[in-house]
């Protein structure tokens, strides 16, 4: 789709007229030069990257209709339960970060630059006390030594995690269809992996639950590497913008599915570094969905 720079200046006019919000709110609300805002405003250039990110959280709308006045997919603005509950953690924030940081709370802050200039302000006053209390030769060759030995453990356990991957789906090829792996499937019941109130509250099956440790950074930040992952194999109905497992050749992992008007699925991936990717109708029975992926416990070691 093609950008009309006149379009976009008329959608963020439209917008700060509706908040009341002048030229220099913006400027004050996502950290940016007068003349960068002037430019949009007179559709001499389009907001991008991280300004685009933070412009559309203050005027509450979404980057892609700021950029082509419309939305993907109809149902875009609830297609992700936990980046709502994301965003609405950082929401809580606000507050805290105006405070630490002395700015005034009337202005309309974009979450992401308040979030920023609070981790410049803590990095900075890290910074500060590592030269106040840095380390001898001896003690910086004690820490470098155990934060080898964690990294070790830590990928330790992953590996752990990806070969319980490797042996619990090899064995879907020892069946002659999903259909029949899925029908024989049974987890085992381990006191680690308590999730009957989780799959309770979702109205999934614990007894055909999968569980699948997250093996890449694809779907970062909502599902993080290493994270186990509860995927139903009874719920093989693609509801766009939900994630499930997916096989596709000989790749495992995880997707965000949407269908397609074409009849063919999007693969979306929630890290941008991993391109998203389109199949087309007549390519849609080389890919076969596991099932939903109910509930995630991401590791996050210490």
């Amino acid at each position: 789709m093609s950008m009309d720079l006149d379009r976009v200046a008329e959608r963020i006019k439209d917008l700060m007229d509706s908040k009341g919000l002048k030229q220099v709110d913006v400027v004050k609300a996502i950290g940016i030069s007068k003349s960068s805002v002037s430019k949009w405003l007179n559709a001499k250039a389009c907001p991008s990257g991280e300004y685009l990110r933070r412009l559309s959280e203050i005027l509450e709308t979404s980057e892609y209709w700021l950029l082509n006045g419309e939305y993907p997919y109809s149902s875009y603005a609830n297609i992700d339960d936990a980046m709502d509950y994301m965003n609405a953690y950082e929401e809580s924030m606000r507050n805290h970060y105006i405070t630490e940081l002395g700015l005034d709370p009337s202005l309309p802050y974009s979450i992401r630059f308040l979030k920023e200039e609070f981790e410049n302000k803590i990095f900075s006053e890290h910074e500060e006390f590592e030269k106040r209390y840095e380390p001898s030769a001896e003690q910086e060759r004690e820490i470098e030594e155990y934060e080898e030995y964690e990294e070790w453990l830590e990928w330790e356990e992953r590996a752990d995690d990806f070969i319980e991957n490797k042996l619990i789906l090899k064995q879907i090829e020892t069946y002659p269809t999903l259909i029949k792996f899925i029908e024989n499937f049974k987890h085992v019941e381990q006191s680690l992996r308590s999730q009957s109130e989780i799959a309770e509250r979702t109205n999934s099956n614990l007894s055909k639950t999968l569980f699948y440790n997250q093996e890449d950074h694809s779907m970062h930040p909502i599902i993080t590497i290493g994270a186990q992952c509860s995927v139903d194999l009874t719920k093989r109905t693609i509801k766009n913008g939900k994630f499930y497992l997916i096989k596709s050749n000989n790749f495992y992992g995880v997707r965000a599915l949407f269908s397609q008007s074409d009849g063919g699925l999007l693969l979306q991936c929630k890290n941008k570094e991993y391109p998203d990717e389109k199949i087309s109708k007549s390519k849609t029975d080389s890919l076969e969905v596991l099932g939903y992926v109910y509930a995630w416990t991401n590791m996050d070691p210490w």
